[in-house]
């Protein structure tokens, strides 16, 4: 008798579990071997212990179909209307090619205490698709990759993870959302929470580390890098 399976833990590995169950149920071990990946990682996935990487999340959109901004978002179709996975190129998309080489910086932002950022070009690149990155919420142009160390973001983030960050989402701080602030010297990344009083509360996932309150006194050495819209890590 097979054991039940453990409810999801979060709307992305919901709609993971929904997904499979939609293109025909197939077994764990038979869809992880198809996106290359193990079962026990397929699992961790559908469970909401772990999400899936870019490189997991564009084999689902080759193998499974799936509309990839629904599966990160939750919004429009489960399944592409093209038949291809991924979002129909929008105007600012149109002629460009469908994956995009962002710059990879060696300076890392702090998920704990701070770090210097000494390095300030770019080390190299990373691919990521230009439809996966819109469903995102981001623009493609203007973001760029860089890795976050320590343990103040977790279980959210945990150390040594991949950020993509989109540095045109700088004027407008979002109530909730992470972002890479730069103070003084040091690259953080943080939860931004606005206070009644005009405070920006730069807050970590990790209740062990205190907030860090700013006001217009810290203007001068406040500035934002970017929103982080996605993050992944090596298993």
């Amino acid at each position: 008798m097979a054991r039940p399976e453990v409810e999801p833990k979060t709307p992305l590995a919901q709609r993971l579990r929904d997904l499979r169950k939609a293109i025909g149920d197939p077994e764990r071990e038979e869809l992880a071997r198809s996106i290359g990946v193990s079962k026990n990682t397929l699992a961790s996935y559908e469970r909401g212990e772990s999400e899936p990487t870019a490189t997991a999340i564009n084999a689902y959109r080759v193998h499974c179909k799936v509309n990839v901004g629904w599966l990160v978002t939750g919004e429009g179709e489960m399944f592409a209307s093209n038949g291809e996975g991924a979002l129909a190129a929008n105007k600012s998309g149109a002629g460009k090619s469908d994956w995009l080489p962002l710059p990879f910086f060696a300076a890392e932002a702090a998920a704990g205490f701070g770090r210097i950022a000494l390095e300030e070009l770019p080390a190299g690149s990373v691919a990521f698709e230009r439809a996966f990155l819109r469903g995102l919420g981001a623009s493609p142009d203007n973001c760029f990759v860089m890795k976050s160390r320590g343990d103040s973001m977790q279980p959210t983030i945990p150390d040594d993870s991949i950020l993509v960050i989109d540095q045109s989402q700088t004027e407008k701080i979002e109530h909730g959302c992470l972002y890479v602030f730069r103070v003084a010297d040091v690259l953080l990344v943080k939860r931004a929470r606005w206070h009644m009083n005009g405070k920006l509360e730069l807050s970590s996932d990790n209740s062990a580390y205190q907030p860090e309150f700013l006001d217009q006194t810290h203007a001068d050495t406040l500035s934002v890098l970017g929103r982080v819209v996605y993050f992944c890590r090596a298993p």
